[in-house]
């Protein structure tokens, strides 16, 4: 004899109970039926509850992990930056649902004689985009202090990147050495947005990806290209938060509206250009969520 029931609650059937006899003179009833019916609806509200406590369990897990990889970058990004004599410099970073791979940093090397600028944004989002944020940080530091060109300093990170990782990492960056006195910029773009130079007279120009991201190659040589600021200028370092936000239509905010509001707003302190271009960002969004951090650092040649 064998009688069977679905585990079922009001949101549909999540397996079934079944009840065999091996016993000639034991045959099941319609009572029986009617027990094992009510058995398997209270099972199956009880599993039910266990899979939404398992739910609540990972997505609190995922919630803790996702605040340690914030602690992680907010302790990497500076908490202020470096007075460069003849230049106004800003930076910020402002913060998506999430946690993504964004990091920026300017020193001052070479006694004061080079001003360095670099922006960063590893693949990926939580914790393991932090700590690769961490490793590279950390690959660059040395090889920053001892002076090398910018490709040089590509050249050796993407190498030391790709033997550390899997080939499915690997991150955009984009790094420009400014000599403080005269102006003269040497910058590589490793896969990097290309990042804006504004001039005082309002016309711009696109400094373009010199090389691929680092990391997806051992050996790859970054070019090293140039350009110059003169008093008034604007360079604009950031990352693709900004200019991939998108509207209720799905359209992206673009580098031509990065490249208007920045161009409109060239003669404003650098803290209030960003702010302005916080405000298009977000009249732009429409309440859309930010899908990626908007991280952009700003440098000026002051007259």
């Amino acid at each position: 004899s064998l009688v069977a029931a679905p585990l079922q609650d009001a949101q549909g059937v999540v397996g079934i109970i079944a009840l065999a006899s091996t016993l000639a003179v034991r045959q099941f009833t319609e009572e029986d039926m009617e027990l094992l019916v009510s058995l398997g609806a209270v099972a199956a509200l009880r599993i039910r509850n266990v899979g939404l406590a398992e739910e609540a369990a990972e997505a609190k897990r995922l919630e803790q992990e996702l605040s340690l990889a914030r602690r992680i970058q907010l302790a990497l990004l500076p908490d202020r930056l470096p007075e460069i004599p003849g230049y106004e410099v800003h930076g910020g970073n402002l913060p998506s649902r999430g946690v993504s791979g964004d990091y920026y940093e300017v020193l001052q090397r070479k006694d004061g004689a080079e001003a360095v600028l670099w922006i960063v944004d590893v693949c990926g989002k939580g914790m393991s985009a932090a700590l690769l944020t961490a490793s590279l940080e950390a690959l660059a530091a040395g090889l920053l202090e001892e002076g090398l060109e910018v490709d040089e300093i590509f050249r050796r990170v993407s190498r030391l990147l790709y033997h550390r990782t899997p080939p499915e990492k690997y991150a955009t960056a984009f790094m420009a050495a400014i000599e403080t006195d005269t102006g003269k910029v040497a910058f590589t773009n490793a896969g990097h947005c290309p990042s804006l130079l504004v001039r005082a007279d309002g016309s711009f120009e696109w400094l373009e990806a010199t090389g691929i991201p680092l990391g997806l190659m051992e050996e790859w040589a970054y070019a090293r290209h140039e350009a110059a600021m003169a008093p008034g200028d604007v360079l604009m370092l950031y990352t693709d938060g900004i200019t991939e936000a998108m509207d209720p239509s799905d359209e992206e905010f673009g580098t031509d509206r990065l490249a208007a509001v920045v161009t409109a707003h060239r003669g404003d302190p650098l803290k209030d250009l960003a702010r302005a271009l916080e405000a298009e960002m977000d009249a732009f969004a429409k309440g859309v969520p930010y899908a990626d951090d908007r991280t952009l650092v700003l440098l000026r040649r002051q007259a």
